[in-house]
């Protein structure tokens, strides 16, 4: 298994610092935000449900008040002669519910527990109530406000009654409240879809209907041993296990207690969908951000890992050329080594064909032959001689100079270098060379340069049986060579950056991308310049152009 590049362990590390950096402010920003409106919201909600239960409250006391002080009123002013005449509690009765309707039935019973008089739509005239908890508590208190309970009417119910002292004879008025009314009242604190509200007694029984699961009388599962006196808020788990926020507050009455229940999920209904769309914001930035350092971490990972491998391929070619560097300098004593003995030879050959007279040939035999085999000797070293010369001019990189160059000359010069690769690749090489061009000054060495880059360029770009074409041409103050070729050409988008450094329309290992870049910095330091022509499919012509500074 090949381990990851470091390219792609370094895009790792950047992405996961970019992420982090980018995303963890976001996110913690973004909780804390929420956290902090979610504790405010739940705050405002708690003092709403207390301010509602404290209301509510004194709405439930204030209908009972009322209705109590009716009776007492009624109690104390009246006389029980004269409202135990046939009618006259009917008439009360009616007064009262015109005044404040809620009142189901009415009677008076005396300190044996007996009814005097009844008014109402139960059968309760010869109800004893002496044996019931409403009719002793009365007797004690005076004033007293039952729990619901069944009695003999079989159906849920609460009494108001009030004592009259009256000597050894005290007598009760008892008033039955209608219960629909009591309860719709209490109901006025259910709001929202969950919420509900209702009364319990000591015993944690259900006084008024609950919105949900129950009804009265039946156990409510409160523990009031946890319910503090007065006004209180918590949040709570009801018997189906979900958390709810309860009010409490105890009735003056003392024997109940008002309970009011909120859903937190459902107040806080605002918040939770600000915080879907807060999540939703935040998703959708994070994609966007992720999307982005992915995209630039790639990019600037692409970005490094070319300029390391431009880096390396110059190194590369910085290398080559030491390479090159030393190895001209070595061609370059090679050759002068070998000219010393070359020029020995052909002085030796030049005396040996002084000392061949014409009277040497004719008597000897083989002398017309000797002569032929000296002949080719000066040839060969004529022509060893012809290569060490352009060795050593080629080679010859030292410093920049100007010598007197005929530019027809330095182009001949340097084709011959390429003339064996040609044939190979049977490219031919046409010449259309201007004779009458002057000889300027120049760096030979460096045009040289100049020419192989273009001419190997050339063999490059034709296919095999391709043509090659060198002219060279005086055009106003400037001398001209051109270098065309028949090959693909150059592609309109590729023209601005061909002088790029590195550079190269060349498959992998077949070029470096320098040389029409060095060629072109060349031509700008010998005050001239490199330009081309070219159509896709029609090849390309390569233009050197030099001043005509003229050189003897």
């Amino acid at each position: 298994m090949n381990p990851p590049s470091p390219y792609r362990q370094l895009a790792k590390r950047m992405i996961v610092t970019a992420l982090a950096v980018a995303l963890a402010p976001l996110y913690i920003m973004g909780a804390a935000i929420y956290f902090y409106y979610s504790l405010t919201e739940q705050e405002r909600t708690r003092e709403e449900i207390r301010t509602q239960v404290v209301n509510r409250a004194s709405s439930i006391q204030v209908f009972l008040a009322e209705r109590t002080s009716l009776l007492e009123v009624l109690v104390n002013t009246a006389n029980l002669g004269d409202l135990t005449r046939p009618g006259r509690l009917q008439q009360v009765f009616g007064l009262l519910n015109r005044r404040s309707w809620s009142f189901m039935d009415l009677g008076i019973i005396d300190h044996n527990g007996d009814h005097l008089v009844y008014v109402g739509p139960y059968p309760l005239e010869h109800e004893n109530y002496k044996a019931a908890r409403w009719f002793q508590e009365t007797m004690q208190r005076g004033v007293y406000v039952s729990d619901v309970f069944l009695g003999a009417r079989g159906v849920p119910h609460f009494v108001i009654a009030v004592k009259h002292e009256d000597g050894d004879n005290p007598w009760i008025l008892r008033a039955t409240i209608d219960s629909d009314v009591f309860t719709k009242l209490v109901q006025l604190a259910q709001l929202g879809l969950s919420g509900d509200a209702f009364i319990v007694n000591r015993e944690g029984l259900y006084q008024t209907p609950p919105r949900f699961g129950g009804k009265v009388l039946d156990p409510s599962g409160i523990d009031l041993k946890t319910v503090p006196p007065g006004v209180s808020v918590s949040l709570r788990v009801d018997g189906q296990g979900r958390e709810r926020m309860m009010a409490f507050t105890w009735l003056p009455k003392e024997d109940w207690l008002l309970v009011i229940i909120r859903d937190p999920a459902e107040s806080l209904g605002p918040m939770t969908l600000a915080r879907n769309v807060e999540i939703a914001v935040l998703s959708l930035g994070s994609l966007l951000i992720v999307a982005a350092i992915l995209f630039l971490v790639r990019l600037l990972v692409r970005q490094l890992e070319a300029a390391d491998r431009q880096r390396a391929d110059c190194d590369a070619q910085l290398v080559h050329s030491a390479r090159l560097v030393s190895m001209g300098r070595m061609a370059a004593g090679v050759a002068h080594e070998i000219n010393n003995p070359l020029a020995a030879i052909g002085e030796l050959a030049g005396l040996m064909d002084d000392l061949m007279d014409e009277q040497f040939v004719n008597s000897n035999p083989r002398g017309p032959k000797f002569k032929q085999n000296l002949a080719k000797i000066q040839s060969h070293v004529e022509r060893a001689r012809a290569v060490t010369h352009r060795l050593l001019g080629f080679a010859r990189r030292m410093e920049p100079r100007q010598d007197s160059v005929d530019l027809n000359e330095a182009l001949e010069e340097t084709c011959s270098f390429l003339e064996k690769e040609a044939m190979f690749k049977q490219v031919t090489i046409d010449k259309d060379l201007d004779p009458s061009l002057p000889r300027i000054k120049t760096d030979r060495a460096q045009l040289q340069q100049v020419f192989l880059n273009l001419l190997n360029n050339a063999l490059d770009a034709v296919k095999e049986g391709g043509h090659i074409r060198l002219s060279t041409r005086a055009v106003g103050g400037y001398l001209e060579a051109l270098v065309a070729d028949d090959g693909p050409g150059i592609p309109p988008e590729l023209k601005d950056r061909i002088f790029d450094p590195f550079f190269t329309t060349k498959g992998p290992g077949q070029g470096t991308g320098l040389g029409l870049s060095i060629s072109h910095s060349i031509m700008q330091k010998l005050g001239g310049e490199l330009v081309f022509e070219s159509q896709p499919g029609k090849g390309a012509t390569f233009i050197a152009r030099l001043p005509k500074v003229i050189g003897e």
